[in-house]
Parts: C-alpha cells; structure tokens; sequence
C-alpha cells in the first residue's frame, strides 16, 4: 500500500526498516496457504469418490450431486459476508472459529450413514469454508509489506489456490481407491489442529471486537440470501433447465434481492456491508471481472477431464488421480513467474499472456477422440494449460487486494471469491448441460455412446477455450501496473 510522503504534522517519517522474512512470516504464510488448500480441496476431492459414495450411502441419480452442490451453494453464498465479517470481527478470530467449524462438519461427512445427514455435513462444510478462505488472502495483505515480499506471499498462495482443484482428483483417486472415500474428510481433522495451533502462535491477533450494533444485518441477509440462490439455480439446471420456469423463477428473485441488497447498501444502510468505493480501482474492479471468466472456465475443465478419462478412455479413479500430476507439477513450477514478471510488464499484461496460453491449451483439450491416448490426450494439454493458469490465477488474485486498505481486505479478497464461484457455478452448469445435451442428440442420431460422450466432452472443452479467451479480453480492463490504495 503507498502511503503519504508527509505525516500529519507535516514532517516526512521515518522509512520502513527493510523487510526481514523471518520464521514468523514463513509460519504465518504456511498455516494461510494450508488453510487455503484443504477449503479449495473439499470442492473437487469428493468428484471420483462419488460412485463409492452413492453406494455406501444410498444417494439416487438424481441427488448425488447434491454431494458437491451442497458445498458450492452455502460455499458462494456465504463468502461475502464470511470477508467482511473478518474486517468487523478480526479476522484471526473468524479464521480460527471458521476452522473449528470446518473440522466438526468434516467429522459428520464422514461418519455419515444417511444421504441427509452427508449432504448437512457438506453444507456445513461449505459456510465455514465461506468464513476462511477469504481471510486467507486478506491475512497475506495485512501480514506482508506491498513489494517483493507480498509478491512471493502471494505467488505461493496462488499456486495452492490453483493446484487444489487439480489435487483434489489425485487425493480423492487415492483415498477412494486406498483406505476408503470417508478419509476424504478423515483428513481435516488433524490438519484442522494443526491450523488452530499455528494460527494462535503466528497469525496477528485481533483488536477489540466491533459491536454488534454496527453489523449490517439486513445487508447480509440480502446478500447472503442472493448470492445462493443464484448458485443454487445454476447448480440445479442438470436437472432443470435453463429456460425452466423454475430455474427461471429463482434466478429472477435471485436478480430482486441483490438489486435491493445494492440499493440498501448505497442509500440506506449506516455502515454498509459493501465498501462501493474499493470499486474505483481499475485493479479490483477488473481483477473481479476476469475472476468470472477464469473460474467459469476452470472448474469446467476439470469436471470435463476427469469424465472424458473415466467415461470414454475407462480409466480407474486412482488412473484418473494420478493423471493429473503433470498438470499439478508444472502448475508448481511455474508458481514465481507471474511474482517475476508483474514488476517488469505488470499485472495485466501478465495476466493476459497466462490467459493466451490457458486458451491454446484448452484448445487442444477440445481436439480429444474416442481412442486417445494418456500422452496426447491428457498430459500434453495439460503441459500447455498449467503455466497459462499460473500466470492468470496467481496475479488475479494479486489484483484483488491490490492498493486496498488493511481494514478491507476481507471484503476484497471475499468479493473475489464470489465472482469467481459465481463464474464456476455458472460456467460448470451451462457447460455441463451443452455436453449432455449433445450426447443425447448424437445417441439418438444412432451414434455410438463412447463416441457421442466424447463429443459432449469436446464441446465442453471449446466452451471453456472461449471462456478463457473472455479472461483475456477482461483483463484489458486493469491497468499496467496499479499502485493506487482505494478504500482508505
């Protein structure tokens, strides 16, 4: 953040003592990217386990994906007010409280015999997901000073960020296929004591709480209430369709009850839960746009990838997990270029180039046949779309926060993960019915199944190549190289 030449009295102050990366910033930043990975993960590990899971628990056709749904909607939903609560509360004490939540909803996953009683485990987990993940973007941009140091912090919170999805199908292969689907959630509960522990010895601690009475309760219901229900109505269009009444229904009283949140916000409510002027900045306001693109594109990928190898070429949940190594390995690799680059072309043209190379990647994705193989199929694409995706996620993220003043960053960094899993709910439930879609329309036209899923498949991944190639048509909307503070 820059800060004024003058202090109040007119006297230029002392400059800032050089930054020394001491172990309490390596402990500090270690327990915000775990904490970080084991939410991000929760979303995509259960994806191979879900043929274990039906039947050990008893799910139908129909409510399986409630499995993954239940995370996503309470997860979008909630994320908004999870960042400004953090701003209002401290966000070490909404991190920790988070966390505990997390593990006790971990427990009930996990221990679960009924399909209701997984499902509220799944829903549990996602609202206090919603609480954490954005302080632990937020914690990075208060912890560490604007430069080289944040830069690093950030490069590695966004590797994890980006390899989770990717690790999510190993991990969930691995499990399903070694100790059984319930250690998918098993595994939180350690890693959960471990991060309540690092957080009271690392993370700053609080001020003093904000009273109550300054809380924006009908702002949060509003929101709250709006956010889920478009990702609900999104979630839900596999088995209702898009032009459904129903679907339709709920995305319009969905549109109502954000319109009437904003319209609060900026003329009535005495301390807003949205703080409107972070969005003067071009880096916050475009980094949210291309966050929409990016995530519609990237969840859609995945899901497309792991069917099309489990589906088409028949590979084993393990096969599948293990598939992804390539992908999760160069992704890590590539982690310091976007930190490198950005003082040198800055964020946007980083973000552009990343974007350029994610959609020539995707662009091979969409050439898959019924017969691929492993090599040209799966692991060469994903050479090509994980640098792409390193140089797009990690500086997106970075101009999220950018300029931001310390007492909102929770709403920033949560506002970011809004439109970004708004953009995967949305683009994951359009892409999703396109490839269904025209499966169903080439077996009827007396194609074979293995050839017509493929098919599906392929329009999926082009779907997700003009997504991507959104993003790098978004990020023309940021500047060189913002160093504006907005919200101060």
């Amino acid at each position: 953040m820059t800060t004024s030449a003058m202090d109040a009295t007119g006297e230029t102050p002392p400059e800032a003592p050089p930054f020394v990366w001491t172990a309490k910033y390596t402990g500090a930043l270690f327990v915000l990217c775990l904490a970080q990975l084991i939410e991000s993960l929760d979303i995509t590990v259960v994806n191979v386990a879900l043929p274990a899971i039906q039947s050990d628990v008893g799910f139908s056709d129909n409510t399986l994906q409630w499995v993954v749904s239940a995370y996503t909607v309470l997860f979008g939903g909630f994320l908004l007010l999870g960042g400004r609560s953090g701003d209002l509360f401290g966000k070490r004490r909404v991190f920790t409280t988070g966390i505990a939540v997390f593990a006790v909803a971990s427990l009930v996953t996990g221990v679960a015999t009924s399909a209701g009683l997984l499902t509220t485990g799944r829903a549990l987990q996602g609202l206090s997901a919603a609480f954490v993940s954005p302080m632990t973007l937020a914690m990075i941009g208060v912890i560490f000073p604007e430069g080289k140091a944040r830069n690093k912090a950030f490069g590695v919170w966004g590797t994890t960020t980006g390899i989770s999805t990717s690790a999510g199908v190993i991990l969930g292969g691995l499990f399903t296929s070694g100790p059984g689907w319930r250690w998918i959630f098993f595994i939180n509960l350690p890693i959960a004591l471990l991060l309540l522990w690092g957080a009271k010895r690392y993370l700053p601690a609080d001020g003093e709480r904000t009273s109550a009475k300054g809380f924006d309760i009908l702002g949060a219901i509003l929101v709250t209430a709006g956010t889920s229900l478009a990702v609900y109505a999104c979630v839900q269009t596999q088995d209702h369709a898009w032009g459904s009444t129903r679907t339709l229904s709920l995305l319009f009283i969905a549109l109502l009850l954000l319109i009437a949140f904003v319209a609060y916000e900026a003329k009535v409510a005495k301390q807003p839960l949205v703080v409107f002027s972070i969005f003067r900045s071009r880096a916050v306001s475009g980094a949210n746009v291309v966050a929409v693109f990016v995530g519609a594109s990237l969840l859609a990928m995945f899901y497309c990838l792991s069917l099309y190898e489990q589906q088409v070429l028949g590979y084993s949940a393990l096969k599948t997990g293990l598939s992804y190594l390539p992908l999760t390995g160069m992704l890590t690799a590539c982690a310091f270029l976007a930190p490198a680059l950005i003082p040198r072309i800055g964020i946007r043209a980083v973000i552009l180039l990343g974007s350029l190379i994610a959609t020539a990647g995707l662009i091979m994705f969409a050439r898959i046949t019924p017969s691929g193989g492993i090599w040209n199929d799966v692991i060469l694409p994903s050479l090509i779309v994980s640098p792409g995706l390193a140089l797009t996620f990690i500086p997106m993220s970075m101009a999220a926060v950018t300029g931001v003043a310390p007492e909102h960053m929770g709403f920033a960094s949560g506002m970011a993960n809004v439109t970004r899993t708004l953009g995967s709910a949305i683009g994951l439930a359009v892409i999703a019915t396109l490839a269904a879609t025209k499966t169903a329309d080439k077996v009827a036209s007396g194609q074979n199944v293995i050839d017509a899923t493929s098919s599906g498949f392929t329009l999926g991944f082009a779907v997700c190549a003009c997504l991507m190639a959104g993003a790098a048509v978004a990020s023309l909307l940021l500047p060189g190289k913002p160093k504006e503070q907005v919200a101060s």
